[in-house]
């Protein structure tokens, strides 16, 4: 089942190209070997994937991260959906692959999910990361409905006690949850995407459950 599932992803990140899009990755990997082998510092085309933040605020407060921290050096805000869409718009015919997330949790921006809709509308693969706190069932169907490609959901522990000693204020039922209900909204929309990731960061007070987490 895992192997389908990271079979159907290649499947359809790959679907995501346009002639645009191959013809600017061929512009690149040309100008990389260029380069090399005439030892002269050449760039053709334009990026391939790319990255946008669609908040830098947090409902966490992980103590490795400036946001969970609160100690940002830039402001803590939403980004603005029209300015996202002159975003995708100026890129949209050589973007093939795009992060929206960063150092904030995207569920927090109200727009987000629209976000993700403008983007797959683009033939634009869309890949996210979060802590899944705001992933109710409502919001789970919504995520199928999106279009979204690829859904990191951060775990961290297996226990509560382990969980919140990094995801400091988080709750580790609420993570499954979400969790469970993107996948019976999957199921019920007979949809293959998003492709679902755990992310488990191993850090000391939880480096014991890393065997427990594959179970």
């Amino acid at each position: 089942m895992l192997l389908k599932a990271k079979t159907y992803d290649k499947l359809n990140m790959l679907g995501k190209l346009t002639p645009g899009k191959i013809a600017n990755s061929i512009k690149i990997t040309g100008s990389y070997y260029y380069s090399k082998w005439f030892n002269k510092n050449t760039h053709w085309g334009l990026p391939v994937s790319m990255s946008f933040e669609p908040t830098t605020s947090c409902n966490l407060r992980c103590p490795e991260c400036p946001s969970g921290l609160r100690q940002f050096s830039r402001p803590t805000g939403m980004a603005d959906l029209n300015f996202y869409k002159s975003f995708i718009d100026g890129s949209k015919n050589h973007l093939w692959y795009l992060t929206l997330y960063f150092q904030g949790e995207p569920f927090l921006n109200p727009h987000f999910l629209e976000m993700v809709s403008y983007a797959n509308q683009n033939k634009i693969y869309t890949a996210t990361s979060t802590n899944a706190h705001y992933i109710n069932d409502e919001k789970a169907k919504e995520i199928i409905d999106s279009g979204l490609d690829r859904l990191i959901i951060s775990i961290d522990g297996t226990t509560q006690d382990t969980y919140q000693s990094y995801r400091v204020g988080g709750k580790l039922q609420k993570v499954i949850d979400g969790t469970k209900k993107v996948v019976e909204w999957k199921k019920k929309l007979k949809s293959n995407t998003p492709h679902i990731i755990y992310q488990f960061l191993v850090v000391k007070p939880n480096e014991h459950q890393i065997s427990d987490v594959y179970a």
